[in-house]
């Protein structure tokens, strides 16, 4: 046995005996390198770096599998708590740090598009457009979008409209102070009812809305909305059309108003799903009708609709072939301004029943 100092010492031994191999074990390799460098030639040597080039590469297909998105927030976190699919709970759990970042950072972080203009200068020096860049998925369907194939049958007495909230507590900051109202109905149930009163008051056209919570559990949103339009269908065969009605978040107080008759309006934005996700036949049918409602918006009130985008999911949208998510407006609008926009909304909606 060894006294104390003793055995410090043999361990302080060890270990500069392991820095020693591990020093010459690098000089090894670095001299192997460079022989093999020296007698392979200039090509051997090329075609190793071709391959150490590849790596990044296939690290990135190996790991993110073409979701180019992810590649972003990996070398731009903050674009984590940007809203890019289906207005992510995470923003919400990072409220305060927003706030903060807000008042001490001059870009938008909300905004993909002013982060990357705040770390590219350049960009800033670029015109912005006023209206948002929709999908070009257009020039691949048959026809004129625009022109549907409705009869000029006198309205029944059925239900023709349907509309409902998947996310049911979205609201509007500038009324609620909030963007969200957990476990509780949010200003887009005030727009629906809207929508709904506007119909039948002004046209006629009977409406069956349904103002049940499904976002109590936000993860299982859609799977509990499925089960209220699947109950609505059953009671209303009739229905020509069904509207999720939302509102979009992560945008600036400029890019949620437009001007119609003077006043302040919320824009609208039609969603369709292609069903990457779930898979459905039929979703060409629900973009020519979101094509013909977002074209009959700005012809009857220019500008209103900033047109349509194409997403991956499904949306419920496999339910029936004139379903459409319709985002009124964002998170930086008024109640009002929602409302305003809902019931021009019914006038085009009108307008594409009848004709």
């Amino acid at each position: 046995m060894y006294t104390a100092p003793a055995c410090r010492f043999r361990n302080m031994r060890r270990l500069g005996l392991a820095c020693r191999f591990i020093a010459f074990a690098g000089i090894l390799i670095t001299l192997l390198c460079f022989l093999f460098r020296i007698f392979t030639g200039t090509v051997t040597g090329t075609a190793c770096k071709d391959v150490l080039n590849k790596v990044p590469d296939a690290a990135v297909s190996l790991f993110y599998q073409g979701e180019y998105l992810r590649v972003f927030e990996s070398v731009m976190p903050v674009l984590r708590w940007s809203n890019f699919e289906d207005d992510p709970r995470s923003v919400y759990q990072y409220q305060p740090y927003w706030y903060i970042l807000w008042n001490i950072f001059p870009a938008g972080l909300h905004d993909p598009s002013a982060v990357l203009r705040s770390q590219a200068p350049v960009l800033a020096l670029l015109e912005q457009p006023d209206v948002l860049p929709v999908s070009g998925l257009g020039s691949l369907l048959p026809g004129n979008a625009a022109q549907l194939n409705y009869t000029n049958d006198t309205l029944s007495g059925d239900s023709l409209v349907i509309i409902y909230n998947t996310h049911s507590g979205e609201t509007y900051s500038m009324t609620d102070k909030v963007e969200r109202l957990d476990g509780r109905q949010g200003g887009v149930i005030t727009v629906a009812a809207a929508l709904q009163e506007a119909l039948e008051s002004k046209y006629g056209i009977k409406v069956t809305r349904s103002d049940r919570l499904h976002d109590v559990n936000y993860d299982t949103s859609y799977q509990e909305s499925e089960k209220t339009v699947r109950e609505l269908l059953a009671a209303n065969p009739e229905a020509r059309m069904v509207f999720d009605i939302h509102r979009d978040s992560g945008k600036s107080r400029e890019q949620s108003v437009v001007k119609i008759n003077g006043q302040n309006v919320a824009p609208l934005l039609f969603i369709v799903g292609s069903g990457t996700r779930r898979p459905f036949a039929g979703w060409r049918q629900n973009y020519t009708f979101a094509t013909a409602l977002s074209s009959k918006a700005n012809e009857m009130y220019p500008g209103l609709s900033l047109g349509v985008r194409v997403k991956d999911g499904n949306y419920n949208q496999s339910l029936h072939p004139h379903s459409v998510l319709v985002e009124v407006g964002t998170s930086k609008n008024s109640i009002e301004e929602a409302v305003r926009s809902a019931v021009l909304f019914a006038d085009i909606v009108a307008r594409v029943i009848k004709e």
